[in-house]
């Protein structure tokens, strides 16, 4: 199993997941089946130099030379380091004792999956929500309006079931994310690896549903485990916020196509009219009341 771990500016923070990877039990007890492979997208803070002066030949660095998205980085260390299974782990994570034999028992025990989650906290213990449903379009509407909050509408909104889930049992799953994510090589030959159009966020769930049309299928492993302080390697939620539209917009558009993407755009402009309604009327009302 190949561990890869994508970096972009990271010098003081990779240190974490790479250690984390070598306390591991499963690593100690049997090195030779497991390695680490640092996919760096052009890191200016000098993360590849870093990485070499504390770990030498004990992992590999691949120097991308640009930032080229999470997706694309994944990819470069696919065709550079050929493994039976893959463990995608975010910089800003850190694994847990049997987090990879766990997945190795997953992958062996069920042969149609081909993707694979882990369990994951934040750093103060609570549970971060690591799986997701594929979007329909009132989801999608719901979950990018604030209706899905209410409680009429709350049921039909995207991920309602998984929100009253415990997270304490093996699940097949439509999406996992890719802050702790495992694959089988033989998914990512006939997916193609991940699609580098995606640069920072949805390239796992477009992984994840390009597989389900081809029988894979993804599963939550709650007894992998692995703490995730998040953002990634974003400057600001703004930035954070910026990329998920984005991703959300080409996702949206590849598998849904355009008709179901510009309606669901007319829908969420639509209903600021709904708004707008009471609020001119309760206008007039105030104006009438005062003579004017």
């Amino acid at each position: 199993m190949c561990v890869v771990v994508v970096t972009w500016n990271d010098a003081t923070r990779a240190g974490v997941a790479i250690d984390s990877f070598f306390a591991l039990p499963e690593v100690q007890r049997d090195p030779q089946r497991y390695a680490l492979v640092v996919s760096d997208n052009g890191s200016a803070d000098g993360t590849p130099e870093v990485l070499r002066a504390r770990y030498g030949q004990r992992i590999r660095i691949l120097e991308n030379g640009a930032n080229l998205g999470f997706g694309a980085g994944c990819n470069r260390a696919f065709a550079a380091a050929p493994a039976e299974l893959y463990y995608l782990l975010n910089p800003d994570a850190a694994l847990r004792p049997g987090a990879l034999a766990e997945m190795r028992e997953l992958f062996a025990r069920r042969p149609a999956a081909g993707i694979a989650g882990s369990r994951i906290l934040n750093l103060d213990g609570s549970l971060q929500e690591s799986v997701g449903e594929f979007d329909t379009w009132l989801g999608a509407f719901l979950r990018s309006s604030a209706w899905g909050e209410l409680a009429p509408f709350r049921k039909y909104a995207n991920g309602y079931n998984l929100r009253r889930w415990s997270y304490d049992d093996e699940r097949r799953v439509d999406i996992v994310i890719g802050a702790a994510m495992a694959l089988r090589r033989s998914t990512v030959e006939r997916l193609g690896g991940f699609d580098e159009r995606f640069f920072l966020y949805q390239e796992e769930v477009d992984l994840c549903k390009r597989a389900a049309g081809m029988g894979i299928e993804t599963w939550f492993v709650p007894a992998s485990l692995a703490v995730h302080e998040g953002m990634g390697s974003a400057s600001s939620r703004a930035v954070v916020e910026r990329y998920k539209r984005a991703g959300r917009r080409r996702y949206w558009l590849k598998h849904h196509g355009r008709l179901w993407y510009f309606a669901l755009c007319a829908a969420l402009i639509g209903r600021y009219a709904l708004y707008a309604a009471p609020l001119a009327g309760a206008a007039l009302v105030v104006r009438r009341a005062l003579g004017r």
